[in-house]
């Protein structure tokens, strides 16, 4: 009985360890940014693309880049991904802090890739959905001009 005790206090151990990794913090609206979208087949065929990489990195050109480290997401699928940007925190005084970022945000398939260079900026708290992607987009052409 003893044994099965211990096992069981590791196990919950290395859920705790997974639960508070790297990304601590990282779902707190109140010192992130959440950006989300869809990566679809067309306006005539709203079917999802599943699997399309997502990175969200610095708007290098901009007078408030994002300081962070580059975030990838992957589309599920229905086309859909969210994830959340840390944008930091001041310990002296963590309710003034109104840091806001520009960001450019790439995405990636085996037919190419697309990107929004710039224009998007975010800051804590805030949400941005950013305008649906079409794989005619990527390079391929399925007969649909994606508008």
């Amino acid at each position: 009985m003893k044994r099965h005790s211990h096992a069981i206090a590791l196990i919950l151990a290395a859920l705790l360890l997974g639960m508070t990794g790297c990304d601590e913090g990282i779902n707190d609206y109140n010192s992130s940014a959440k950006i989300s979208g869809y990566v679809l087949e067309s306006t005539s065929n709203p079917a999802g693309i599943p699997g399309v990489k997502v990175i969200i990195e610095s708007d290098e050109d901009s007078e408030t880049p994002y300081l962070g480290p580059d975030r990838w997401f992957e589309t599920d699928e229905s086309g859909y991904f969210e994830g959340f940007i840390f944008l930091g925190a001041d310990e002296d005084d963590p309710a003034e802090y109104t840091y806001v970022a520009d960001l450019s945000v790439g995405y990636f398939m085996e037919s190419g890739s697309f990107s929004w260079d710039g224009g998007i900026t975010v800051g804590p708290g805030s949400h941005f959905m950013l305008p649906t992607v079409y794989r005619t987009w990527f390079g391929q052409n399925s007969g649909d001009s994606g508008q």
